[in-house]
This record gives structure tokens, C-alpha cells and sequence, in this order.
């Protein structure tokens, strides 16, 4: 009986070491998918624009007192230089206290005349994140007012203010290089 036990174990014990062809070529090719995802690696392409990033202090009220709020805003600006511009995302931080962004009007060009896109959440943490596209022909060239941002301050001084522009692209889609701004908006 022994021998008929040891025969009848010896195919069960091959059947567990068996893959079936098709699990074993789904595993290669798991393995050889993962190998290529981790061996590509971030490469930045010159004709590719970085990201931009700049610190502005703005001038605040002097004639207020420190627990009085008033209202003011902020024109963003992107210059595309010669090229047209028919997109852009850019980030707004005020790294000053007493600040909280309130609203988002469009900028002066027809092409971004309407406010650009934002997530109204974010503007509670001083900070909101502003993205327009356009695709039709008259598109801006140079610098042009892209956003107005309306602000409420509490008390007099000045404010830093910490812009980031992600990312700029012509009506092909191709990013090119701009440079922001921004300012303090006059007549407000």
C-alpha cells in the first residue's frame, strides 16, 4: 500500500509546481511592464518652458487701523513675449496674515476676458490655483492683464504675495516661455 500511496502523492506534487503557459506569460509580462515604467526616467526637454516662480511685496493701506479690513485688487500679468498666448496655469499664495482672497474677475484681452478657472475652495487658504484656455485666432501677444484678484485685508502694511506660473502654451498646444507679474490694481 505504501507504493500506491507514494504514486498517488508524486502527481499531486507536480500538479502544484505546473503554471499554465498563460499564467506564466502574464507574469513576464507584469514584470517586464513594471522594469520599463521604473526605467523611464523624467526628462526635461529644453524646448519645454519651466515653471516661474516670484515673490512680490504690494504696497497695503497706511491710513487704516490694525483691526479694520478694506478691499483691494491684484492684476496677475503674463507676458508671452512675441508669441501668442492661449493658455496658462499659474498659483497665487499671499504669504501674509490678514489676507483672504474674495473673488476672481477676467483680464483685459478678449481672449481671457472671462474669469479664468479656479477651485473656490482653496481661496480660503490664501491661496488659489488659475487656469484659462482659449482657442480662437485673437489671442495676446506680450504682456497683457490674464486675471484680476479681489482681496480683503486687515490692517495697514504691505503684503507678500508668491506667484508661480506652471505652465504656458500658443494655440498649438506647445508650451512656451512667459514670464508673471503682478500688481497692485489702480482705481479699484
Amino acid at each position: 500500500m505504501q507504493s500506491i500511496e507514494q504514486n498517488n502523492e508524486q502527481p499531486s506534487l507536480q500538479r502544484q509546481c505546473r503554471i499554465p503557459l498563460c499564467w506564466a506569460l502574464l507574469i513576464a509580462f507584469d514584470v517586464s511592464l513594471m522594469a520599463l515604467t521604473y526605467a523611464q526616467e523624467a526628462v526635461v526637454r529644453p524646448s519645454e518652458a519651466p515653471v516661474q516662480t516670484v515673490d512680490t511685496d504690494l504696497p497695503g493701506p497706511t491710513d487704516i487701523a490694525a483691526d479694520a479690513f478694506t478691499f483691494e485688487a491684484v492684476d496677475v500679468f503674463v507676458d508671452s513675449g512675441n508669441q501668442s498666448l492661449a493658455a496658462w496655469q499659474l498659483e497665487l499664495t499671499s504669504r501674509s496674515k490678514g489676507v483672504q482672497i474674495v473673488g476672481i474677475e477676467g483680464g483685459e484681452h478678449p481672449a481671457f476676458g472671462e474669469p479664468a478657472y479656479y477651485d473656490p475652495r482653496a481661496m480660503n487658504n490664501n491661496r488659489v490655483i488659475l487656469g484659462a484656455f482659449n482657442t480662437g485666432n485673437n489671442l495676446p501677444t506680450g504682456r497683457s492683464r490674464v486675471a484680476r484678484v479681489h482681496v480683503q485685508v486687515r490692517g495697514p502694511g504691505k503684503r507678500l504675495w508668491h506667484t508661480e506660473l506652471t505652465t504656458s502654451a500658443n494655440a498649438d498646444g506647445k508650451r512656451i516661455p512667459a514670464e508673471i507679474s503682478i500688481a497692485k490694481a489702480e482705481g479699484v
